[in-house]
């Protein structure tokens, strides 16, 4: 019988094997294997792939899953489970408590305590009061031994995995695994080669012997050693990008804090007092300190641009109240930090920008956050107007990475006219900047008598139609396997090609 030739380290590796008793039949994994035989995983599993290849191992690849414990799970096997803390309370007070006193006692884990004690079959609730029905010693969740199950490396059932998933405490990842097998024994496989040169060697050269013999095929489907080196957060990575297409185009970066006056934030833009935006459903009011210092020189005209209207403009017609102005917010856009810009009334030409978080009374989903980052831009030089305002929009997107785009009317309160721009990402078209050239009544009340040409855009939204994101929460995520399979390539998807 012609035996099968190969190499010295395939041989070698089926010498291992035969000394440290691999199973014919068993499957192993390369990790397994690799632990067995005292060897470099990803130099093994090569070296496995090319005895496949020649039918003296068994290759087999499946999907596993993997499990990780979320923060919630971490929390309740440190600090107890929502029904645990409630029986712990119902023992504490005699077995009975009022609906009302778990709920002050609890806080918000109460709905999730009473909703699971009572599946348990542990309380009963009647009358307004919650009744423990269990011995305390049997009130121990299911979820607690899966969850340990889980640490000590346990194989879960699917029943096992449904539990948890439904109570959001732990998060599944799917592995592509493969297995190893010997068709016989180790031995029966070593009588059946012969070794193979692995190397075109000067020796054999010079001997002429390189004629007789067969060198190594080598398997380029192998799966290299896997390296991830330190980088940029991708999101980092973008608004960074962000900030240097900026200075490219000549504009000056400015900061400011978070920590705003309703009078820069809204008052100086020409919007009213009474506008719902103003309102706490809306906007983030500092408790204490409460209020700030009003800009003397700045607030009679602010006030008869609202009351009496300046520069042909009627105003709003009402009582501008200067307490209101004063009171101290977290910043809703940063366009506040442009009409700060402006009241010190800058000489032309100049190109400014802020880039920062700004914040809104959100609820948290998929596509909301209370905070988030903003970009705005102001100008003033020669020809500034629509014509040129859209023009260096237009260069500020090529920049960016975009091919496509256009700009259609639109209405601001301090702009006019105005416009916005949208961006064609994975065929379909993404609103993502706001612009126009301030309004006269808004720069009359600063005391500017020249055009200023302004836009601002959210970060956020650009970023996760580029990446092809369905939750605004992966952006800020700090779960390391998702980072390292983020590219920072983000121009690709815009349209540029590299």
């Amino acid at each position: 019988m012609e035996r099968i030739p190969v190499s010295e380290s395939e041989y070698r590796v089926l010498k291992l094997m035969a000394e440290h008793g691999v199973e014919p039949g068993r499957e192993y994994t390369s990790e397994e294997l690799a632990s067995l035989l005292g060897v470099d995983r990803s130099s093994l599993e090569a070296i496995l792939r090319l005895l496949a290849s020649k039918g003296l191992v068994v290759l087999k690849e499946q999907i596993v899953e993997e499990y990780a414990l979320t923060d919630e799970a971490k929390r309740y096997l440190g600090e107890g489970f929502p029904e645990e803390k409630l029986v712990k309370l119902l023992v504490e007070a005699g077995g009975e408590l009022s609906v009302e006193d778990i709920r002050s006692r609890l806080g918000d884990q109460a709905s999730i305590a009473l909703a699971n004690a009572s599946k348990k079959g542990w309380i009963r609730i009647q009358g307004g009061k919650v009744v423990l029905v269990i011995d305390p010693a049997r009130a121990v969740p299911e979820e607690r031994g899966i969850l340990e199950k889980v640490l000590a490396g346990g194989k879960l059932s699917s029943k096992e995995v449904k539990i948890l998933k439904r109570r959001k405490l732990i998060d599944v990842y799917r592995k592509r695994v493969t297995l190893f097998s010997l068709p016989r024994s180790a031995l029966d496989i070593l009588n059946s080669v012969v070794i193979e040169v692995g190397a075109l060697t000067r020796e054999l050269i010079e001997s002429g012997k390189w004629r007789s013999v067969k060198l190594r095929e080598y398997d380029v489907t192998a799966s290299p050693p896997r390296r991830l080196p330190g980088r940029l957060n991708f999101f980092a990575q973008f608004i960074e990008h962000i900030r240097d297409v900026m200075k490219e185009l000549g504009f000056t970066e400015v900061e400011a804090s978070p920590v705003e006056l309703e009078f820069w934030n809204y008052d100086v833009l020409f919007q009213p007092q009474f506008h719902p935006a103003r309102m706490p459903t809306d906007t983030f009011y500092l408790r204490s300190p409460s209020e700030g210092l009003l800009p003397t020189g700045l607030v009679d005209s602010v006030r008869r641009a609202h009351e009496e209207g300046i520069a042909g403009s009627t105003g709003w017609r009402y009582r501008w109240d200067p307490r209101r102005a004063a009171r101290l917010i977290l910043r809703s856009h940063t366009t506040a930090v442009s009409a700060r810009i402006l009241s010190v009334r800058p000489s032309p030409p100049f190109r400014y920008f802020s880039l920062g978080r700004v914040y809104r009374v959100e609820n948290i989903d998929p596509k909301h956050l209370p905070e988030f980052h903003q970009v705005d831009g102001i100008a003033s030089e020669d020809g500034v107007n629509l014509r040129w305002l859209i023009g260096m929009l237009s260069e500020f997107l090529e920049r960016l990475g975009f091919r496509e785009y256009k700009f259609r009317p639109a209405y601001f309160p301090f702009t006019e006219p105005s416009v916005e721009g949208y961006v064609r990402i994975r065929g379909a078209w993404l609103e993502i900047l706001g612009a126009g050239l301030f309004r006269p009544e808004m720069l009359a009340a600063l005391g500017i008598d020249y055009p200023v040409a302004a836009w601002g855009m959210g970060i956020e939204r650009l970023a996760m139609a580029l990446y092809g994101l369905d939750d605004i929460r992966q952006l800020y995520s700090t779960d390391v396997r998702f980072l390292a399979s983020m590219p920072s390539r983000w121009w690709i998807y815009a349209g540029t090609e590299v």
